[in-house]
Protein backbone atom coordinates (compact mmCIF):
# COMPACT_ATOMS: atom_id res chain seq x y z
CA UNK A 1 0.00 0.00 0.00
CA UNK A 2 1.55 3.48 -0.72
CA UNK A 3 1.52 5.95 1.18
CA UNK A 4 -1.62 8.59 -0.19
CA UNK A 5 -3.50 4.96 0.04
CA UNK A 6 -2.61 4.69 3.56
CA UNK A 7 -3.59 8.48 4.12
CA UNK A 8 -6.88 7.93 2.23
CA UNK A 9 -7.41 4.97 4.55
CA UNK A 10 -6.79 6.21 7.77
CA UNK A 11 -9.04 9.53 6.63
CA UNK A 12 -11.51 6.72 5.60
CA UNK A 13 -11.55 5.10 8.76
CA UNK A 14 -11.94 8.21 11.35
CA UNK A 15 -14.70 9.19 9.21
CA UNK A 16 -16.38 5.96 9.15
CA UNK A 17 -15.82 6.23 13.11
CA UNK A 18 -17.95 9.42 13.16
CA UNK A 19 -20.25 8.44 10.42
CA UNK A 20 -20.84 5.65 12.90
CA UNK A 21 -21.27 7.75 16.18
CA UNK A 22 -23.58 10.31 14.39
CA UNK A 23 -25.90 7.04 13.13
CA UNK A 24 -27.87 6.54 9.70
CA UNK A 25 -29.04 10.01 9.73
CA UNK A 26 -30.06 9.26 6.00
CA UNK A 27 -32.24 6.49 6.46
CA UNK A 28 -35.25 8.64 6.21
CA UNK A 29 -33.93 9.51 2.42
CA UNK A 30 -33.66 5.87 1.46
CA UNK A 31 -29.95 5.45 2.58
CA UNK A 32 -28.91 2.62 4.51
CA UNK A 33 -26.51 2.99 7.31
CA UNK A 34 -23.31 0.70 5.46
CA UNK A 35 -24.41 3.17 2.21
CA UNK A 36 -24.11 6.18 4.40
CA UNK A 37 -20.62 4.76 5.32
CA UNK A 38 -19.26 4.40 2.15
CA UNK A 39 -20.37 7.77 0.83
CA UNK A 40 -18.99 9.43 4.33
CA UNK A 41 -15.89 7.87 3.51
CA UNK A 42 -15.71 8.97 0.04
CA UNK A 43 -16.37 12.35 1.03
CA UNK A 44 -13.14 12.57 3.28
CA UNK A 45 -11.16 10.56 0.60
CA UNK A 46 -11.54 11.52 -2.70
CA UNK A 47 -10.55 8.82 -5.46
CA UNK A 48 -10.27 5.91 -2.59
CA UNK A 49 -10.87 2.61 -4.06
CA UNK A 50 -13.02 -0.53 -3.07
CA UNK A 51 -10.11 -2.04 -0.82
CA UNK A 52 -9.79 0.97 0.93
CA UNK A 53 -13.51 1.83 1.35
CA UNK A 54 -14.09 -1.96 2.86
CA UNK A 55 -10.89 -1.87 5.65
CA UNK A 56 -11.97 1.63 6.40
CA UNK A 57 -15.77 0.73 6.87
CA UNK A 58 -14.80 -2.66 8.58
CA UNK A 59 -16.45 -4.81 5.74
CA UNK A 60 -15.43 -6.80 3.05
CA UNK A 61 -14.77 -5.82 -0.38
CA UNK A 62 -17.70 -7.13 -2.08
CA UNK A 63 -20.02 -5.58 -0.29
CA UNK A 64 -18.43 -1.94 -0.54
CA UNK A 65 -18.41 -2.66 -4.08
CA UNK A 66 -22.22 -3.42 -3.70
CA UNK A 67 -22.64 -0.12 -1.85
CA UNK A 68 -20.34 2.03 -4.45
CA UNK A 69 -22.72 0.35 -7.20
CA UNK A 70 -25.84 1.92 -5.26
CA UNK A 71 -24.71 5.29 -4.63
CA UNK A 72 -23.59 5.64 -8.12
CA UNK A 73 -27.59 5.05 -9.40
CA UNK A 74 -28.56 7.80 -6.44
CA UNK A 75 -25.59 9.98 -7.47
CA UNK A 76 -23.49 10.32 -4.38
CA UNK A 77 -20.21 9.09 -5.67
CA UNK A 78 -18.46 9.44 -9.32
CA UNK A 79 -16.27 7.61 -10.96
CA UNK A 80 -13.74 8.59 -13.23
CA UNK A 81 -12.04 5.11 -13.99
CA UNK A 82 -14.04 2.66 -12.44
CA UNK A 83 -12.20 1.84 -9.47
CA UNK A 84 -11.56 4.70 -7.60
CA UNK A 85 -14.49 7.10 -6.26
CA UNK A 86 -15.50 10.57 -4.65
CA UNK A 87 -18.55 11.49 -3.29
CA UNK A 88 -20.69 14.27 -4.75
CA UNK A 89 -21.80 17.90 -3.43
CA UNK A 90 -23.61 16.50 -0.11
CA UNK A 91 -25.99 20.07 -0.92
CA UNK A 92 -26.88 18.46 -4.45
CA UNK A 93 -27.45 15.22 -2.76
CA UNK A 94 -29.49 16.00 -0.12
CA UNK A 95 -32.11 17.86 -2.68
CA UNK A 96 -31.79 15.23 -4.75
CA UNK A 97 -32.59 12.61 -2.20
CA UNK A 98 -35.16 14.68 -0.95
CA UNK A 99 -37.10 15.34 -4.27
CA UNK A 100 -37.15 11.70 -4.83
CA UNK A 101 -38.81 10.67 -1.36
CA UNK A 102 -41.52 13.68 -1.70
CA UNK A 103 -42.50 12.81 -5.19
CA UNK A 104 -42.95 8.69 -3.80
CA UNK A 105 -44.24 9.93 -0.52
CA UNK A 106 -46.95 12.09 -2.65
CA UNK A 107 -47.27 8.85 -4.59
CA UNK A 108 -48.21 6.86 -1.60
CA UNK A 109 -50.75 9.54 -0.46
CA UNK A 110 -52.66 9.30 -3.21
CA UNK A 111 -52.32 5.81 -3.35
CA UNK A 112 -53.71 6.06 0.29
CA UNK A 113 -56.28 8.62 -0.37
CA UNK A 114 -58.23 6.60 -3.66
CA UNK A 115 -58.07 3.55 -1.57
CA UNK A 116 -60.90 4.63 0.64
CA UNK A 117 -63.78 2.70 -2.06
CA UNK A 118 -61.61 -0.31 -0.71
CA UNK A 119 -63.50 -0.50 2.63
CA UNK A 120 -67.25 0.04 0.86
CA UNK A 121 -65.99 -2.78 -1.22
CA UNK A 122 -65.12 -5.36 1.24
CA UNK A 123 -68.47 -4.07 3.53
CA UNK A 124 -70.68 -5.08 0.89
CA UNK A 125 -68.46 -8.45 0.62
CA UNK A 126 -69.21 -8.60 4.21
CA UNK A 127 -72.71 -8.35 3.79
CA UNK A 128 -73.75 -10.66 1.06
CA UNK A 129 -71.43 -13.66 2.18
CA UNK A 130 -68.64 -13.15 0.85
CA UNK A 131 -70.73 -15.73 -2.13
CA UNK A 132 -70.72 -12.99 -5.02
CA UNK A 133 -74.37 -12.34 -4.26
CA UNK A 134 -75.90 -8.40 -4.12
CA UNK A 135 -76.20 -7.81 -0.58
CA UNK A 136 -79.81 -8.30 0.61
CA UNK A 137 -81.68 -4.61 2.21
CA UNK A 138 -80.16 -3.89 5.65
CA UNK A 139 -82.12 -2.03 8.02
CA UNK A 140 -80.56 1.06 10.13
CA UNK A 141 -82.38 1.91 13.30
CA UNK A 142 -82.50 5.00 14.83
CA UNK A 143 -82.04 8.87 13.62
CA UNK A 144 -78.28 9.06 14.89
CA UNK A 145 -77.69 5.86 13.04
CA UNK A 146 -79.54 6.74 10.26
CA UNK A 147 -77.65 10.31 9.97
CA UNK A 148 -74.05 8.16 10.73
CA UNK A 149 -75.41 5.96 7.44
CA UNK A 150 -75.95 9.01 5.30
CA UNK A 151 -72.66 10.82 6.47
CA UNK A 152 -70.77 7.29 5.74
CA UNK A 153 -72.27 6.88 2.35
CA UNK A 154 -71.62 10.07 1.25
CA UNK A 155 -67.93 10.13 2.06
CA UNK A 156 -67.83 6.77 -0.45
CA UNK A 157 -69.69 8.46 -2.94
CA UNK A 158 -67.89 9.64 -6.24
CA UNK A 159 -70.24 10.71 -8.80
CA UNK A 160 -73.85 12.05 -7.97
CA UNK A 161 -76.20 11.75 -4.30
CA UNK A 162 -80.01 12.49 -4.99
CA UNK A 163 -82.25 13.49 -2.35
CA UNK A 164 -85.19 14.29 -1.19
CA UNK A 165 -86.71 15.94 1.84
CA UNK A 166 -90.35 15.33 2.01
CA UNK A 167 -91.25 17.35 5.29
CA UNK A 168 -89.04 19.44 8.01
CA UNK A 169 -86.03 18.16 8.88
CA UNK A 170 -85.98 17.39 12.81
CA UNK A 171 -84.26 20.34 14.61
CA UNK A 172 -82.17 17.40 16.30
CA UNK A 173 -80.46 16.12 13.23
CA UNK A 174 -80.85 19.64 11.02
CA UNK A 175 -77.14 20.47 12.23
CA UNK A 176 -75.77 16.79 10.75
CA UNK A 177 -77.72 16.74 7.56
CA UNK A 178 -76.44 20.03 6.83
CA UNK A 179 -72.62 19.08 7.83
CA UNK A 180 -73.26 16.01 5.32
CA UNK A 181 -74.50 17.90 2.80
CA UNK A 182 -71.97 20.68 2.90
CA UNK A 183 -69.25 18.28 3.07
CA UNK A 184 -70.03 16.09 0.16
CA UNK A 185 -70.04 19.31 -2.03
CA UNK A 186 -67.11 20.73 -1.12
CA UNK A 187 -65.48 17.45 -2.72
CA UNK A 188 -66.74 18.82 -6.13
CA UNK A 189 -69.44 16.14 -6.52
CA UNK A 190 -73.01 16.28 -8.26
CA UNK A 191 -76.04 17.05 -5.98
CA UNK A 192 -79.93 17.13 -7.08
CA UNK A 193 -81.70 17.36 -3.99
CA UNK A 194 -86.25 17.33 -4.37
CA UNK A 195 -87.61 19.73 -1.17
CA UNK A 196 -91.28 19.47 -0.50
CA UNK A 197 -93.24 22.76 -0.25
CA UNK A 198 -94.33 21.69 3.55
CA UNK A 199 -90.41 21.56 3.85
CA UNK A 200 -89.57 24.65 2.79
CA UNK A 201 -92.13 25.62 5.34
CA UNK A 202 -89.97 24.52 8.09
CA UNK A 203 -87.56 27.41 10.19
CA UNK A 204 -84.14 27.10 8.88
CA UNK A 205 -84.57 24.70 5.69
CA UNK A 206 -85.07 27.84 3.43
CA UNK A 207 -82.20 29.06 3.83
CA UNK A 208 -80.61 25.87 4.12
CA UNK A 209 -81.99 24.77 0.78
CA UNK A 210 -80.71 27.91 -0.37
CA UNK A 211 -77.08 27.51 0.57
CA UNK A 212 -77.11 24.08 -1.05
CA UNK A 213 -78.17 25.80 -4.27
CA UNK A 214 -75.52 28.65 -3.65
CA UNK A 215 -72.86 25.28 -3.45
CA UNK A 216 -73.66 24.00 -6.21
CA UNK A 217 -76.68 21.40 -5.54
CA UNK A 218 -79.11 21.80 -8.15
CA UNK A 219 -82.50 22.08 -6.07
CA UNK A 220 -86.04 21.62 -6.79
CA UNK A 221 -89.39 21.88 -5.39
CA UNK A 222 -92.27 20.00 -5.35
CA UNK A 223 -96.43 19.92 -3.92
CA UNK A 224 -96.83 16.45 -5.05
CA UNK A 225 -96.17 13.23 -3.31
CA UNK A 226 -92.29 12.48 -2.40
CA UNK A 227 -90.84 9.73 -0.92
CA UNK A 228 -87.85 10.34 1.15
CA UNK A 229 -84.28 8.68 -0.26
CA UNK A 230 -81.23 8.96 -0.74
CA UNK A 231 -79.22 7.58 -3.50
CA UNK A 232 -75.33 7.44 -3.82
CA UNK A 233 -73.75 6.51 -7.15
CA UNK A 234 -76.77 5.23 -8.77
CA UNK A 235 -76.03 1.81 -6.56
CA UNK A 236 -76.85 2.26 -3.13
CA UNK A 237 -79.83 3.60 -1.78
CA UNK A 238 -81.29 4.45 1.98
CA UNK A 239 -84.98 4.63 1.98
CA UNK A 240 -86.58 5.81 5.05
CA UNK A 241 -88.83 3.01 6.75
CA UNK A 242 -91.37 5.50 7.50
CA UNK A 243 -90.98 8.63 5.44
CA UNK A 244 -93.45 10.49 7.77
CA UNK A 245 -91.34 9.81 10.65
CA UNK A 246 -87.70 9.27 9.83
CA UNK A 247 -86.44 8.55 13.08
CA UNK A 248 -88.09 4.84 12.91
CA UNK A 249 -84.89 4.00 10.55
CA UNK A 250 -84.40 3.08 7.38
CA UNK A 251 -83.52 0.52 4.66
CA UNK A 252 -80.14 0.19 3.11
CA UNK A 253 -80.55 -0.81 -0.45
CA UNK A 254 -78.26 -2.54 -3.04
CA UNK A 255 -79.80 -4.93 -5.30
CA UNK A 256 -79.81 -3.86 -9.16
CA UNK A 257 -83.31 -4.84 -9.07
CA UNK A 258 -84.13 -2.41 -6.45
CA UNK A 259 -82.12 0.49 -7.08
CA UNK A 260 -83.68 0.56 -10.69
CA UNK A 261 -87.37 1.39 -9.64
CA UNK A 262 -85.78 3.92 -7.17
CA UNK A 263 -84.00 5.58 -9.69
CA UNK A 264 -87.25 5.83 -11.95
CA UNK A 265 -89.36 7.40 -8.94
CA UNK A 266 -86.82 9.70 -8.68
CA UNK A 267 -86.27 10.88 -11.62
CA UNK A 268 -90.29 10.57 -12.51
CA UNK A 269 -90.56 13.08 -9.34
CA UNK A 270 -87.37 15.28 -10.46
CA UNK A 271 -88.83 15.95 -14.21
CA UNK A 272 -92.29 16.71 -12.18
CA UNK A 273 -90.52 19.40 -9.71
CA UNK A 274 -89.70 22.88 -10.19
CA UNK A 275 -86.87 25.42 -8.75
CA UNK A 276 -88.32 26.55 -5.03
CA UNK A 277 -87.72 29.92 -5.16
CA UNK A 278 -90.95 31.25 -5.36
CA UNK A 279 -90.08 35.14 -6.13
CA UNK A 280 -90.47 36.43 -9.37
CA UNK A 281 -86.72 37.34 -10.72
CA UNK A 282 -85.61 41.17 -10.27
CA UNK A 283 -85.66 43.47 -13.78
CA UNK A 284 -82.14 42.93 -13.96
CA UNK A 285 -82.62 38.82 -13.75
CA UNK A 286 -85.19 38.32 -16.30
CA UNK A 287 -83.27 41.01 -18.79
CA UNK A 288 -80.57 37.85 -18.45
CA UNK A 289 -83.16 35.62 -18.47
CA UNK A 290 -84.59 36.99 -21.79
CA UNK A 291 -81.15 37.50 -23.25
CA UNK A 292 -79.87 33.93 -22.54
CA UNK A 293 -82.80 32.70 -24.64
CA UNK A 294 -81.83 34.94 -27.32
CA UNK A 295 -77.97 35.25 -27.64
CA UNK A 296 -75.94 32.16 -28.50
CA UNK A 297 -72.53 33.60 -26.66
CA UNK A 298 -71.88 35.37 -23.13
CA UNK A 299 -70.41 38.35 -24.78
CA UNK A 300 -72.99 38.95 -27.05
CA UNK A 301 -75.41 38.88 -24.58
CA UNK A 302 -73.58 41.32 -21.95
CA UNK A 303 -72.67 43.50 -24.89
CA UNK A 304 -76.42 43.97 -25.15
CA UNK A 305 -77.19 44.47 -21.17
CA UNK A 306 -74.25 46.95 -21.20
CA UNK A 307 -72.88 44.58 -18.60
CA UNK A 308 -69.13 42.99 -18.10
CA UNK A 309 -68.98 39.51 -19.09
CA UNK A 310 -68.13 38.51 -15.84
CA UNK A 311 -71.21 39.83 -14.35
CA UNK A 312 -73.63 38.53 -17.03
CA UNK A 313 -71.98 35.18 -16.51
CA UNK A 314 -72.66 35.53 -12.52
CA UNK A 315 -76.26 36.53 -13.29
CA UNK A 316 -76.61 33.08 -15.36
CA UNK A 317 -75.03 30.76 -13.03
CA UNK A 318 -77.17 32.50 -10.13
CA UNK A 319 -80.42 31.81 -12.30
CA UNK A 320 -79.46 28.08 -13.11
CA UNK A 321 -78.56 27.70 -9.58
CA UNK A 322 -82.00 29.19 -8.56
CA UNK A 323 -84.48 27.52 -11.02
CA UNK A 324 -82.76 23.84 -11.04
CA UNK A 325 -82.20 23.26 -13.81
CA UNK A 326 -78.79 21.64 -15.24
CA UNK A 327 -78.19 24.05 -17.90
CA UNK A 328 -78.88 27.25 -19.89
CA UNK A 329 -81.64 25.48 -21.83
CA UNK A 330 -83.27 23.83 -18.81
CA UNK A 331 -83.10 27.36 -17.16
CA UNK A 332 -85.10 28.71 -19.99
CA UNK A 333 -88.02 26.35 -19.83
CA UNK A 334 -87.90 26.45 -16.46
CA UNK A 335 -88.68 30.24 -16.42
CA UNK A 336 -91.35 29.98 -19.05
CA UNK A 337 -93.04 27.08 -17.05
CA UNK A 338 -93.06 29.34 -14.10
CA UNK A 339 -94.16 32.15 -16.53
CA UNK A 340 -91.26 34.36 -16.22
CA UNK A 341 -90.49 34.38 -20.19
Amino acid sequence: MNDTTAGATEGAAAGATEGATAGNMLAFLGVGAGEEAVYRTALRSPGIDAAAVADACGTDEASAGAALGRLRELGMVVTDDGRTFSGTDPVSVIDRLARTRIHGLQGEIRRVASSRHLAESLAEEQRSGMCGRAAEPRFVEGLDQVVACVDELSFFAREERLTTYPGPILAAAHDAVRSSDLKYLRRGLRMRTIVHDRALDAPGVGPFVSELAERGALVRGTAGPLERMVVFDRRIALVAADPADITRGALVVRHPGLISPLLALFESRWSRARGPAAEPPSPTELRVLRTMAQAAKDEAGARRLGMSVRTYRSHVAALIRTLGAPNRFGAALAARERGWL
